[in-house]
């Protein structure tokens, strides 16, 4: 079988390339202008609330008692000089660094992907990037933080890949410490005996959190809103695998996460939560207690760790292909696992997509069930975007499914990897 830097597409065409740029470049501008529309129509979703949170930063203000931030005391420190210039140019540069890092996450996922020295075709990255365009776009429009979480979990991955061990965790400490969403790339990092990576990704994360914002906050004051911070959003995000205190707002259907989904298909609970003024929605096939439901989501969780550790074994991978198709894995199994994916969450599905190319264009390094498979789950991405607008469709969890599908086609591909004959 040949390497990963061998039997690769072709080199770009600069026709393909260039007409790639002008695509984007036009796609970029629409966003643009919507977006400065929004503004002007008062329209500012989540960047209000970094604004209002750094602001109150700078000020030595509560940061508990603002009205739906979710986040740690370290973030409103993060962003605060950012807040010190106004809002307006606040919420532009927020928007153009958002557009960056996008890009910025494209070029890291090109290079776990493709070995040094290989020439991907242009459609390698515009491909990859238009299937998730609409979820980018949603991160754009709301001001989320999602594609920086993105592109540092993949600087992480790319780090790891080249060896570089306590280069590796300190990126993912950061996404850590900014969102929780994340944290579970730990455990990897120890599955995979990366002690140096885990190691520097706890320790960044502890001084992000317990000490960076103490200057400005006060120490106690930042413990005291740390712990605030933790029984309302991360303890029960990690022990009972529910959204902190979003309450049932955790169920609306923009919650792509398998435990929202189950819960919807197995508790008679409004998918239309989300304070809208509209007709409930019910998917419900059954009506379970939350004890049996949790149950149900815990042995979900069991199926797809079980199917992770059957496709990639204990053996470290022995090639980029095995590695970034793992990376791409784990990507799918933090989406799949959240106790809330907003549909925006899945702008990280960039890299499984990538890959899941990669793959397809290589079909002696895979059965060709399994191609057959990464293809389908390449449609089931097309599909999932093209339903984002239907309410009900995404009750029914078309996102998650389409990414349930893109997980099983890529644990597929990772086993027909690690069982390959090692080149030479």
């Amino acid at each position: 079988m040949p390497n990963s830097s061998q039997g690769g597409e072709p080199g770009p065409k600069r026709g393909g390339s260039r007409a790639a740029w002008v695509l984007a470049g036009g796609l970029v501008l629409l966003v643009t202008m919507a977006v400065i529309g929004k503004f002007l129509h008062g329209d500012l979703k989540d960047a209000e609330v970094w604004y209002d949170a750094g602001r109150r930063a700078l000020e030595g203000r509560r940061l508990a008692d603002l009205p739906h931030y979710r986040y740690p005391p370290v973030f409103a420190v993060l962003v605060a000089p950012l807040t010190a210039l106004g809002m307006v140019p606040f919420f532009f540069i927020w928007y153009g660094l958002n557009v960056g890092l996008f890009g910025v996450a494209l070029w890291l996922a090109g290079r776990i992907v493709f070995a040094p020295g290989e020439a991907p075709a242009a459609r390698s990255y515009w491909l990859p990037g238009l299937l998730v365009a609409a979820y980018g776009i949603d991160n754009l429009f709301l001001g989320q933080t999602n594609i920086l979480v993105m592109a540092l979990v993949y600087w992480c991955f790319l780090e790891d890949l080249q060896g570089r061990g306590w280069r590796a965790g300190w990126p993912l400490g950061v996404a850590i410490a900014i969102k929780v969403f994340p944290a579970p790339v730990v455990a990897y990092l120890l599955y995979r005996r990366r002690w140096r990576a885990a190691i520097t990704a706890l320790a960044c994360c502890a001084f992000l959190l317990l000490i960076l914002p103490a200057p400005v906050r006060g120490f106690h004051r930042n413990l005291a809103e740390m712990a605030d911070w933790g029984e309302r959003v991360a303890m029960p995000f990690l022990s009972k695998g529910r959204a902190g205190d979003w309450g049932q707002h955790s169920l609306d259907f923009g919650n792509q996460s398998a435990p929202a989904v189950a819960r919807r298909f197995l508790t008679h609970v409004d998918a239309q939560v989300a304070a809208r003024k509209a007709r409930p929605i019910y998917v419900n096939l059954a009506s379970l207690s939350e004890s049996q439901a949790s149950r149900v989501v815990l042995g979900v969780f069991a199926v797809l760790v079980a199917a992770f550790l059957a496709a990639c074994g204990w053996r470290t991978p022995r090639d980029q292909r095995q590695w970034a198709t793992e990376y791409s894995l784990v990507t799918a199994l933090l989406l799949l696992t959240s106790a809330l994916s907003w549909t925006y969450f899945f702008v990280m599905l960039l890299l499984p997509a990538m890959q899941a190319l990669r793959l397809v264009g290589q079909p002696t390094a895979i059965r060709p069930v399994s191609a057959r498979a990464l293809r389908g789950a390449l449609w089931g991405l097309v599909i999932a975007a093209l339903l984002l607008g239907n309410h009900y469709a995404r009750a029914l969890g078309s996102v998650f499914w389409a990414t349930m599908l893109m997980f099983a086609a890529l644990a597929l591909a990772r086993y027909d990897l690690r069982r390959e004959a090692p080149a030479g």
